[in-house]
């Protein structure tokens, strides 16, 4: 046990994601679906009907005889760990509330943030631009 007082136990690497603390950071636990993939924090998700956590954009389900049916996941809340959810439905933490960069929000090609600016800000999570150093 005294060996884990003096060997590194992680890293932190900033990653300029909160933008400002004038707006209190609040995270929720969540499940993210089992087939969305290596999540990177700061990924921008969407409840589903089913309850479970994707990304943002739009959900493939199974449809009757197999056939896949498209439903639009708006957005809840912004990733707050990395996750791999490719084999199985993963329970992490997700940010429900707060002040993010921008630039950092990842959404999945081709979408633009400012889409869902307004979506958000009625959750609590707001948007601003921030200077790199």
């Amino acid at each position: 046990m005294g060996e884990q007082l003096y060997k590194g136990a992680g890293e932190f690497v900033p990653d300029a994601l909160i933008a400002d603390l004038a707006i209190p950071v609040m995270a929720k636990g969540i499940k993210v679906a089992k087939g969305e993939g290596l999540l990177r924090r700061g990924t921008l998700l969407g409840i589903g009907a089913d309850g479970m956590y994707r990304r943002t954009g739009t959900a493939k389900g199974e449809g009757e005889d197999s056939v896949k049916e498209t439903a639009a996941i708006g957005a809840d809340c912004i990733l707050a760990d990395d996750v791999d959810a490719v084999f199985s439905d993963m329970v992490t933490t997700a940010y429900v509330s707060g002040t993010f960069n921008r630039a950092a929000v990842i959404l999945p090609e081709g979408e633009d943030v400012a889409g869902h600016e307004t979506e958000l800000r009625r959750l609590g999570i707001f948007l601003k631009e921030v200077q790199d150093y």
